[in-house]
C-alpha cells in the first residue's frame, strides 16, 4: 500500500509516520519500543528514494544498522528536508534483534 504524506521541512520520519497511524515497529517492539529515544534500534525503515534529502547517519545509527543496506535508517533519528520515499517493515538481518 502506498500512502502520500505531506510534512513540514525537517520533519522527523518516525513521528510523522506514527502521527499518520503507520506502525514503524516490527513484532512485539510495537509495544516495547523506546518511543523515539534511539535506545532500542527497532524503528527501521528503508529510505528507498530521496536519501540525500535526509540528515547524515550518526556513528551510533550506522553501528546499529551495520549489517543492513545503506538505505536503512532508524526513523526516530531521521529527518526529511525534501521528498523521500520510505518503506516500512523492510527485511532485516537476525543480528538486528541482538541489540
Amino acid at each position: 500500500i502506498t500512502k502520500i504524506i505531506t510534512a513540514p521541512v525537517g520533519a522527523n520520519i518516525r513521528q510523522t509516520l506514527v502521527d499518520e497511524g503507520i506502525n514503524v515497529y516490527q513484532s512485539l517492539t510495537r509495544w516495547t519500543n523506546c518511543k523515539g529515544k534511539q535506545l532500542c534500534g527497532t524503528c527501521i525503515v528503508n529510505v528507498k528514494e530521496g536519501g540525500m534529502n535526509t540528515n547524515r547517519k550518526s556513528m551510533d545509527e550506522a553501528s546499529t544498522l551495520r549489517e543492513n543496506p545503506d538505505t536503512y535508517r532508524l526513523s526516530c533519528v531521521t529527518f526529511a528536508y525534501d521528498d523521500v520515499t520510505v518503506e516500512t517493515f523492510p527485511p532485516i538481518k537476525a543480528a538486528q534483534w541482538t541489540r
